[in-house]
């Protein structure tokens, strides 16, 4: 068969500009962006005009979309009423199919002009095998989204990171040990030797004055010696990175930073005055220095005696929330620090306020609930919280016991008021008298949810199933938390129930799997992250612990857990977690933003709520990614809760 012929070199110029903007194509290397523009050939497709049809054999191209809209449809369907998604400018079809050597299962069709490059299967097999950046978007690609968008966030707030405590510290005060380094001769089997038995993630190339002339990292193991299958004996100098991005020892930590962010890279080698290699500076040395910051201020925390130093260190947990954004900590990672954070600072009131009341011959556990009880607080979040006693006088009455306890719960609600944390609207608080309770009030509160599957009951179980002790004693908590998970497991109806009410909270997607804005409390249209968003995958974890009688209360940790149990295949819970997580992330930052500037002129009060046109593309492409996902958990439940 004969080649087709090269395009000039004016077009594929003009192809390689087109495709430079989206990713993956944005961060691959030229000779591989070359390959694919030198084999791709323009294909137009008229409105409505199918592309790809559900076949058994593997697909002859991957596709490109430069132009227009391509929507997947249920085979056999028609129209938009068949409609599963829509891609646009710059995505790739069909992955899937591609991947897996296998015929496409969908109808891939045109809804207005579009023009598709197409480059053959053959050379999308070559690329998975030669480009680390191809391969790990086409296997991972929500998560290489998540790891652009995180660049970019670092981008963004660089600057503001050397004003945070720690990254003002010298490089010279970060490094950790003697530098290791290897000359540019060495095998490529000596020097991650090397790096294996001393521990470490780098190695710096030197030439015979000790100056640095390269780097090679473990990031770029895979993508430069395992997948092109790089024999061992080959010179470091083949596959190190060069020149070395330096910095002198007397930079900041701040500095690094920075130059990580602008470089999207993880390791700066650092130059003493000669200019030789003083050492190397990672991420996750510059993440320590916060890390210390956090146990810090824990400990500030622990050390306040009274209420004021208490609202100066929920300020202090709000800054430090901000550098954590900043530095593009993972959501997960820092709604755990800031509920962690927010637990201790609950604890000390509580220890603070506990003295002045008598709680002779009772046991008490404090309980935090919702996002603070599954360890996923943001910055923009209010008071749930609860209290269980248990009384050593069998004579004494509940109602007794209550009214020694609601003054202790009113003045630990109102500190925390003082502190930041608003009281809540509806009421979930320990000082409504409803909420603090004996252990069998409890119990039978959660039964009768359980047995009337009501919509008041429903909206019950979704603030407070997901309870957690904070103080006090925690076999309380463990005998609640006991009887409710025997009691829902053996109420198949109230599953059910509990299933068809999280399916009417729907992901904002269209017809054309676009994302569709609706109108806010304040007449403003947009997405609210919260509802929309975090809720469907709250409530879905939520739904598989009851079942599965798992006790953790973390939405991810659910969600992981319940993979086996439920026979989930285990390659989608990790998507359906960095989603979620997405989701948050983009939650933490939103607010973050408004506590600097204010609201936007055209932004809901909701500091959930996010116009879309606001929104960078890049979020925008990666949100209506996670958005499909939901669709993708709902569809589970759908599945395990038929009917």
């Amino acid at each position: 068969m004969p080649h087709a012929p090269i395009p000039a070199p004016s077009i594929l110029a003009g192809l390689k500009q087109a495709l430079k903007p989206h990713a993956p194509f944005a961060a691959m290397g030229e000779g591989d962006l070359n390959r694919v523009v030198r084999a791709s050939h323009l294909k137009y497709f008229a409105p409505g005009e199918m592309v790809l049809a559900p076949a058994p054999d593997r697909p002859a191209h991957c596709y490109v979309i430069r132009q227009g809209t391509i929507r997947g449809e249920r085979p056999g369907g028609t129209g938009a009423a068949s409609a599963l998604w829509e891609l646009s400018a710059g995505e790739m079809f069909p992955l899937g199919a591609l991947l897996a050597r296998r015929g496409v299962t969908s109808v891939y069709r045109a809804t207005q002009d579009s023009f598709c490059l197409a480059f053959p299967a053959v050379v999308f097999d070559a690329l998975i095998g030669t480009s680390a950046v191809f391969q790990d978007f086409c296997t991972r690609r929500l998560a290489h989204l998540l790891d652009l968008s995180r660049t970019q966030l670092q981008a963004e707030y660089a600057a503001a990171l050397t004003e945070q405590r720690g990254l003002a510290t010298q490089l010279g005060d970060v490094l950790r040990q003697a530098p290791i380094v290897c000359r540019p001769e060495t095998p490529l089997g000596d020097a991650l030797r090397t790096m294996e038995e001393r521990r470490i993630g780098s190695m710096p190339v030197v030439d015979a004055d000790a100056k640095p002339v390269g780097i090679f990292t473990r990031q770029d193991l895979i993508g430069r010696v395992v997948l092109p299958q790089r024999p061992l004996a080959a010179p470091i100098r083949d596959v190190m990175s060069a020149p070395a991005i330096t910095l002198p020892i007397d930079a900041t930590a701040g500095d690094a930073a920075l130059v990580m962010a602008q470089r999207g890279i993880r390791h700066v080698v650092v130059r003493d005055d000669s200019g030789k290699v003083a050492g190397v500076v990672s991420e996750r040395d510059l993440f320590s220095l916060q890390r210390l910051s956090v146990r810090e201020l824990a400990s500030a925390i622990r050390r306040a005696a009274d209420l004021p130093a208490l609202v100066q260190c929920a300020a202090d947990i709000r800054a430090l929330s901000h550098s954590l954004v900043a530095q593009g900590v993972a959501a997960g990672q820092l709604t755990r620090m800031i509920s962690s954070l927010n637990d201790h600072l609950a604890v000390q009131i509580l220890e603070l306020t506990a003295p002045k009341h008598d709680f002779s011959g009772l046991a008490l556990c404090w309980l935090g609930m919702g996002s603070e009880g599954r360890g996923e607080q943001t910055i923009a979040t209010d008071q749930d919280n609860g209290l269980i006693f248990v009384t050593n006088d069998e004579g004494l009455a509940p109602e007794a016991v209550r009214e020694r306890l609601l003054p202790f719960a009113r003045a630990v609600n109102e500190a925390m008021d003082r502190c930041g944390y608003p009281l809540c609207k509806g009421g979930v608080m320990a000082m409504n008298p409803r909420w603090c309770a004996s252990l069998d009030e409890w119990k039978a509160a959660f039964a009768d949810w359980i047995e009337r599957g009501d919509p008041d009951s429903l909206l019950a179980a979704n603030i407070f199933f997901d309870f957690r002790a904070l103080w006090g004693e925690r076999r309380l908590a463990d005998a609640l938390r006991a009887d409710i998970t025997k009691r829902a497991q053996a109420n198949s109806r109230f599953l059910k129930q509990m299933s068809d009410n999280a399916l009417k909270n729907r992901p904002p997607l269209n017809w054309r799997g676009e994302l569709q804005a609706a109108e806010g409390d304040s007449g403003v249209e947009g997405i609210d992250l919260k509802m929309s968003g975090s809720v469907p995958f709250v409530d879905a974890a939520r739904i598989f612990a009851l079942a599965t009688g798992i006790t953790a209360t973390n939405t991810v940790e659910r969600l992981a857990q319940a993979a086996a149990k439920r026979g989930i295949p285990a390659p989608e819970v990790p998507v359906w977690c960095d989603a979620f997580e997405y989701v948050q992330l983009l939650r933490l930052r939103e607010q973050h933003r408004r506590v600097a500037t204010g609201p936007r002129d055209g932004e809901d009060a909701n500091p959930n709520v996010v116009p879309l046109a606001m929104l960078p593309d890049l979020d925008r492409r990666i949100l209506k990614e996670a958005m499909r996902q939901i669709r993708k958990v709902q569809q589970r439940l759908e599945l395990d809760y038929p009917g």
